[in-house]
């Protein structure tokens, strides 16, 4: 069977450079539903780092034949997203990612003309946000999580000045559909009270919204190493931490799933957390 992918993506790889000319009669590209299937294709192989890489890659020319697709615009977000969040080390290059994934779902969220009017009449970014609908809300969340995570590395003063933005973001996201990306916004949430200084008092509301995550997406191993890596040294519970890095490293994942690439990076990240705990004494005792 992976014998016969390679034989399919490496044919989708010849038609897509060999027909990357635009259809001035149609105004649209031939090659473009052929690049959006090998794309894809690399994409739902992304357990492996050289496919999500690729994926990526062609996610760019995909775009740069489009500047118009709200799909292919947020496939590249997530993507870089992806790259950014699993495969990069750097923190400076992991930054570059974040900060070009935020700036692709910012170029597609723009050409949306009640967004676009919304930020020219009132100047604000928060109340333009509120104007879109639910056929955004792809470009919406991986525009915030590339945000927050390039965010993440900055001082105190830059995130609190992108407090309110980044909550207004992801309650309008809870308002399109509260379970979206298997309970991402009580995933996201707890996350983001745990590092707001404004927040972080209130602990039993940051468990209560990572506990809901784990209702919504209990195999989503993404919702358990969230909530380790921030509620835990947080509350200095690290017999909790432990138990939730253990559940992770030891889940069975099945490959059926379509979040199956992400579990196989949580289990590598999991395993990271637990010697940077210790390396950094997250829990003194």
């Amino acid at each position: 069977m992976r014998f016969l992918i390679v034989i399919s993506l490496t044919l989708l790889l010849f038609a897509c450079a060999a027909t990357d000319i635009p259809d001035a009669k149609n105004g649209t590209a031939p090659s473009s539903i052929i690049c959006i299937a090998l794309a894809d294709s690399l994409w739902s192989l992304r357990a492996d780092s050289a496919n999500a890489i690729r994926a990526l890659q062609t996610y760019i020319q995909l775009a740069t034949m489009d500047s118009s697709s709200i799909e292919v615009w947020s496939k590249l977000s997530r993507a870089y997203y992806f790259v950014g969040q699993y495969l990069t080390p750097k923190v400076a290059l992991r930054d570059s990612l974040f900060i070009s994934g935020y700036e692709a779902s910012q170029a597609i969220l723009n050409q949306n003309s009640k967004y676009r009017n919304l930020l020219f009449s009132t100047g604000d970014e928060r109340i333009a946000v509120r104007g879109l609908d639910l056929s955004a809300i792809d470009a919406l969340y991986w525009g915030m999580a590339n945000y927050g995570q390039w965010l993440a590395t900055k001082g105190t003063l830059v995130r609190l000045g992108q407090r309110e933005l980044i909550w207004t973001t992801l309650e309008h996201i809870k308002e399109l559909d509260s379970t979206y990306y298997f309970g991402a916004y009580s995933r996201f949430k707890g996350a983001l009270m745990a590092r707001d200084p404004m927040t972080a008092i209130d602990t039993l509301a940051i468990r209560n919204a990572f506990e809901t995550a784990i209702q919504i997406a209990p195999n989503y191993l993404g919702n358990y190493t969230l909530m380790a890596r921030h509620y835990c040294p947080l509350t200095g519970d690290k017999n909790l931490f432990y138990q939730l890095l253990t559940l992770v490293i030891n889940s069975k994942i099945n490959p059926s799933l379509s979040y199956y690439p992400e579990n196989v990076y949580e289990q590598g990240l999991a395993k990271r957390l637990i010697v940077t705990s210790e390396k950094e004494k997250w829990f003194k005792r």
